[in-house]
């Protein structure tokens, strides 16, 4: 498979020059960019982290680690680890910009991400302000930035511009490059940018025209300005104000494919809020607002149907959408669409996991089938009982006191259930006792370890009698009788409770824990985040 955007940001590396600083911090980074280029990013990445030891405050070395690990994102065909990495690399873009607001090459690679990620990730306003300010740099300073760069910056914003809508910005923004670098190839992939764009405008309904541009002349307000207004107001999260704006858009340009997306997206995220007070006005306002969400969008793609990130967006919310939606159908082909175009890795790697969803719905439409018409089947039993969460509930008010509830979750299933432990360490970080460990990980002891955290910790000390078989995705409690593993009770003091899981074959990991008090009060400690422990909830119960 071709990797589009990778390829596109190794074409820029070729073109980005470091001229704000000297000597070893150019060094590092020349090192790293000859990695970079021979395929080796983890190496690169390396190279950047030593640097940035030796230069803890550099703007530049942050912005090229961040960069690089956007990059990363986009090699990976796993969804989950590409959605992590592409938030790292905002977030160490952010922390380049924050060292220094004026650094041509931090806002530069913040800008191109945000412009390169797919738009529904909300990047592209603040890749667009960022692009924005470096023209504002070079027209004080222009040897704060090579050509080449500046090229780079124009054309980039030029390709910002078209996806915000904003038509004539765009033209201008490319047209600056066949005035920096005239009979460039550059200019030249500019010059035919602008002529599609002009090709596509010749191409709409005269009437149209007319139409807009009467609309136009007496409102004074242009579509692509409204829908920067929306989109302000979508990151706001005022998505009522948001409406409004990208409606208003889509009424004075009804061939702005842009507008009716963010109407979709926008009306899709009234739809999220669930159910409230406001359904006892209106039964219907859910129904209604998925309805009209997926109206836009198939608009949208009406009016651009060979954009691959308008389809991608369709096909997840016909997944997504509930089932009276009745667009699964087309959501899967959405999708297929999308995997069988030019788009990077990660997207396809997206729509991938999608479609696996969707034919999990699919597949569970014949389970709900049976359900309903054979009811008294043994079948229908089978159903019932595989759908079935693990759920244990424990009612404290019966617990023998004192006593530790350890609640948790776990949120991911591979192809055998994962090797799981849950063990208690005191405040100097010693062993305390294990509560339950797999059977796998029990048994097998230092032969083959792949709970390496609680391996080292427990030593395999006295673990027989809490061995028992793994235990797979879904809801789980185990109690703690606040005693060691000697069966001796524990002194008072702060406690920390440790879950470690791992997967195979996909080889998924994670370490959940967290840190309690046990003395004098009932306590309570709650832990949500990572996807493969995301709930881990502590309960001290006193005598």
């Amino acid at each position: 498979m071709k990797k589009a955007p990778i390829i596109i940001l190794t074409l820029i590396l070729t073109l980005v020059s470091n001229t704000l600083f000297a000597g070893s911090i150019d060094e590092y980074i020349d090192k790293a960019k000859g990695y970079q280029r021979s395929g080796e990013l983890y190496k690169a990445l390396l190279v950047l982290e030593d640097a940035l030891g030796e230069f803890p405050d550099n703007s530049t070395l942050y912005a090229y680690t961040g960069l690089y690990t956007g990059m990363k994102a986009g090699q990976t065909d796993n969804f989950m680890e590409a959605g992590q990495l592409s938030s790292k690399s905002f977030k160490i873009l952010d922390k380049a910009v924050s060292l220094d607001h004026n650094n041509p090459i931090a806002l530069l690679f913040r800008g191109l991400m945000s412009v390169k990620v797919p738009e529904f990730l909300g990047k592209l306003g603040g890749g667009i302000k960022d692009l924005q300010l470096i023209c504002d740099i070079i027209s004080q300073s222009p040897d704060k930035l090579s050509v080449e760069n500046t090229i780079l910056t124009w054309n980039l914003l030029g390709e910002a511009y078209k996806k915000n809508g904003d038509i004539d910005q765009a033209v201008d923004a490319w047209g600056k490059i066949a005035r920096i670098a005239p009979d460039s190839d550059e200019a030249k992939s500019a010059e035919a940018k602008i002529k599609k764009l002009k090709v596509t405008d010749k191409n709409e309904p005269e009437s149209e025209k007319v139409k807009t541009e009467t609309v136009l002349n007496k409102r004074g307000v242009d579509s692509g300005k409204l829908i920067t207004l929306g989109r302000e107001a979508f990151q706001r999260g005022d998505y009522q104000q948001a409406r409004e704006k990208f409606r208003k858009a889509a009424e004075e340009n009804p061939k702005n494919a842009v507008a009716y997306k963010w109407l979709g997206t926008t009306i899709a995220k009234l739809g999220e809020k669930g159910y409230d007070d406001r359904i006892a006005g209106n039964t219907d306002l859910r129904t209604t607002l998925v309805f009209e969400s997926m109206k836009n969008f198939d608009k949208a793609v009406e009016l651009a149907p060979d954009d691959p990130e308008l389809r991608f967006i369709r096909g997840s919310m016909g997944v997504n959408f509930p089932f009276f939606a009745q667009k699964l159908e087309q959501g899967i082909e959405d999708l297929n669409w999308v995997i069988n175009s030019e788009v990077s890795d990660s997207l396809k790697a997206e729509a991938l996991y999608l479609l696996g969803v969707a034919y999990q719905k699919k597949g569970m439409s014949y389970w709900i089938d049976i359900a309903v018409r054979h009811s008294e089947s043994a079948a229908a039993q089978m159903v019932y009982n595989s759908v079935r969460p693990e759920i244990k509930k424990i009612d404290p008010s019966k617990m023998e006191k004192p006593c530790l509830i350890i609640d948790f979750v776990l949120g991911f299933q591979d192809e055998i259930p994962p090797q799981t432990a849950i063990w208690i360490e005191n405040e100097q970080g010693n062993y305390v006792n294990t509560i339950y460990v797999s059977g796998f990980s029990g048994h097998v002891k230092d032969s083959q370890i792949v709970l390496p955290i609680w391996a080292e910790s427990s030593g395999f000390a006295n673990i027989d009698a809490v061995t028992s078989a793994s235990i797979n995705i879904g809801h789980h409690i185990y109690t703690w009788d606040l005693k060691n593993f000697e069966g001796k009770a524990v002194k008072n003091g702060n406690y920390t409770v440790n879950v470690e899981v791992s997967y195979w074959p996909s080889m998924k990991y994670q370490l959940a824990k967290t840190t309690i008090n046990i003395g004098k009060k009932s306590k309570k400690k709650l832990v949500e985040e990572g996807n493969f422990i995301p709930y881990l909830e502590v309960q001290y119960l006193k005598d």
